[in-house]
């Protein structure tokens, strides 16, 4: 089997997500995978962002060391996981936009057959954690890619009363982030990120033009009629 080379993505502001991203690259390393731990790029103004929290300033510092992910990276790998703060059920425009940036390599095809997922924190249970994970992944499967989620054979997502779900690693860090990320939680992260690795060491990439495809023209459907 080849060595499985992942790209963890993550988007953070207090630091929840970030450690759940070193959590998911740590068990990918697990696995001997080579492991790409990139940031996107934040904008401002955000107005749900209080700057002068102490978290809030140790954890950019962390965040801003990383290098910047760009298409290259996702090019360069056989599994991506990317996560971002759930907001309002959805992933962060900050995410989003690194999204919309690798476009090309939707038209390229560049990411078909590769294994995707994903992680979030939020402040609630009930704050649209899943939801947020599931759009997250759909842009993996418009991508042409191979879902990866938690199963339930991993121990501590059977046991968790916070934090983690089938489609993904999550925390639930509290409205003012004061319950941070517990030890499950980090458990299933590294677990998503140590599967996701198995996985991507036994797939092959089928990159192929969906522009080419789109010139091909229309194949009747009434063929054998």
């Amino acid at each position: 089997m080849n060595q499985a080379k992942i790209a963890v993505i993550v988007d953070s502001r207090y630091g929840s997500t970030l450690l759940l991203a070193n959590a998911i690259a740590a068990g990918a390393m697990d696995e001997g995978a080579e492991v790409r731990l990139r940031r996107v790029e934040l904008t401002e103004p955000e107005f749900s962002i209080d700057t002068e929290r102490a978290d809030f300033i140790a954890a950019q510092a962390q965040y801003h060391a990383l290098p910047r992910a760009t298409s290259q990276d996702l090019e360069w790998a056989t599994g991506i996981i990317w996560g971002s703060p759930t907001r309002y059920g959805l992933m962060s425009t900050p995410l989003r936009a690194f999204i919309d940036e690798i476009a090309p390599l939707w038209r390229q095809g560049a990411l078909i057959g590769k294994i995707g997922a994903a992680f979030t924190s939020t402040g609630g249970m009930h704050s649209g954690n899943e939801m947020t994970l599931l759009t997250l992944l759909m842009p993996f499967m418009q991508h042409g890619m191979i879902i990866a989620g938690v199963p339930h054979s991993v121990p501590a997502l059977v046991h968790t009363r916070s934090g983690g779900s089938p489609y993904g690693a999550s925390a639930v860090t509290g409205f003012d982030g004061s319950l941070g990320v517990d030890e499950g939680e980090k458990s299933i992260a590294r677990a998503l990120g140590a599967r996701v690795a198995r996985l991507a060491m036994q797939i092959t990439p089928e990159p192929a033009s969906v522009e080419l495809a789109a010139a091909a023209g229309h194949v009747s459907s009434q063929a054998g009629d």
